[in-house]
């Protein structure tokens, strides 16, 4: 059995209100029915007197504040109606700031993406562009090796070429520099206008070296025609005199007039029809004269038959190059001949039975200064004769055995 509180138990008898039933009384707005109590029961023991227990439990002044406060169904529904829209709301809300986070982090990323875009996109075009300048610097490159080994293979000849051969050697020592500051550049790869410029100066040392030899050779040459034009004087003033070539040997333009100074004059000998076919002793059967320049005595030049006919056709080329028939003076010699020449000029002359001219093989030129080393109608000769069997031997070339610029021998 519940026991009351001690503050619920109540002495029997009459009740005198306490001050704090007065001050419930007081907060109350209205009067409030006072509880049917019942009778007290007593419940002491051992000569201790208790509170009468009622039959329904008397309420605390604050559970009857409660029980007074405690809301209606109605109240309880708006209230939970109003619960609920505020946790629709805050929901709302919650999801509109989800939504609102999300749309940020779609900017940003679509930012991210973009300045990622333009990055890519700066560094593509840096590469390409590097890329270009680099191939440009690959062509630029390779337009200025080609010249520069184009100039090392035409500047070693002539370095190798020009030693002794120039005025001033310096010039070949500057085009040593110029060659090695090509190779220099070359193996360095470095910029191309170095390397342009380093060409520019291999070309002019060049063009130096290249004037240095032609002065040299100039030089040279007038040594040499000097020395020819001495040695044709004195090789003239050794032969007899001649009796005059015919008016259809030579012309205008080489045309020597005859040194009537009283010497032995030679002429070309005239084959016989028994001769036996041995050096100067050759038949006429086998010899044809040439058909221009007989001598003053009235005699053909007599050559073997191919010789004439070579020689025909090398005057042909010969009168269209300077408008006048090659002038010969002497051609063939009998043996007889021979032996007299011998006679006359010593060691200078052909053993008897060995010359080219007792084959009918060979020819003198007249000796005038327009046949002489270095002449343009002698540099003609030695240049076109080969074509049609005729040249000037080794031995009477100027730098031979026995210079002899007149004299050219017929090899087929």
């Amino acid at each position: 059995m519940l026991q009351p509180h001690p503050r619920d138990v109540r002495p029997p008898g009459p009740q005198v209100p306490t001050a704090l039933d007065a001050t419930t009384a007081a907060g109350r707005s209205e009067p409030r029915p006072a509880l049917p109590r019942t009778p007290a029961v007593d419940i002491r023991s051992d000569g201790v007197q208790t509170a009468a227990v009622t039959t329904q439990p008397t309420l605390t002044p604050r559970r009857r504040a409660a029980r007074g406060r405690r809301p209606s169904r109605r109240q309880a529904a708006a209230a939970g109606a109003v619960v609920v829209a505020l946790a629709a709301g805050v929901l709302t809300g919650v999801q509109w700031r989800a939504g609102q986070a999300a749309d940020r982090r779609q900017v940003a990323a679509a930012q991210a993406a973009d300045e990622a875009a333009a990055l890519a996109t700066a560094e593509a075009a840096e590469d390409a562009a590097r890329t270009a300048a680099a191939a440009r610097l690959a062509l630029a490159w390779a337009e200025a090796a080609a010249p520069a080994q184009a100039g090392l293979e035409a500047a070693q000849p002539v370095l190798d070429g020009s030693a002794g051969q120039v005025t001033d050697d310096a010039v070949r020592t500057a085009l040593a520099e110029a060659m090695d500051a090509v190779r220099t550049a070359l193996a360095g790869n470095g910029l191309p206008a170095d390397l342009s410029r380093a060409v520019a100066s291999l070309a002019a040392a060049l063009d130096a070296v290249a004037g240095a030899q032609a002065a040299w050779q100039a030089e040279q040459a007038a040594v040499a025609q000097a020395a020819a034009a001495a040695a044709a004087a004195a090789a003239a003033a050794s032969r007899p005199a001649s009796g005059g070539a015919g008016p259809d040997c030579g012309g205008g333009g080489s045309y020597e007039a005859p040194r009537n100074d009283g010497g032995t004059t030679f002429h070309t000998s005239t084959p016989t029809a028994n001769g036996d076919g041995t050096n100067g002793n050759l038949p006429a059967s086998a010899m044809t004269p040439l058909g221009w320049c007989q001598d003053s005595q009235g005699n053909s030049q007599w050559l073997r038959s191919d010789a004439t006919a070579a020689l025909t056709s090398l005057n042909e080329a010969f009168r269209a190059e300077f408008g006048e028939n090659l002038a010969v003076d002497l051609s063939y010699r009998s043996y007889a001949d021979q032996v007299a020449m011998r006679a006359y000029y010593g060691g200078r002359a052909a053993v008897p039975g060995t010359s080219n001219h007792g084959l009918g093989t060979a020819i003198d030129t007249w000796e005038w200064a327009e046949y002489a080393f270095g002449s343009a109608r002698y540099d003609w000769l030695v240049a076109q004769g080969p074509a049609y069997g005729w040249v000037a031997p080794s031995w009477a070339r100027q730098d031979g055995a026995n210079p002899e610029y007149w004299h050219f021998e017929f090899t087929g």
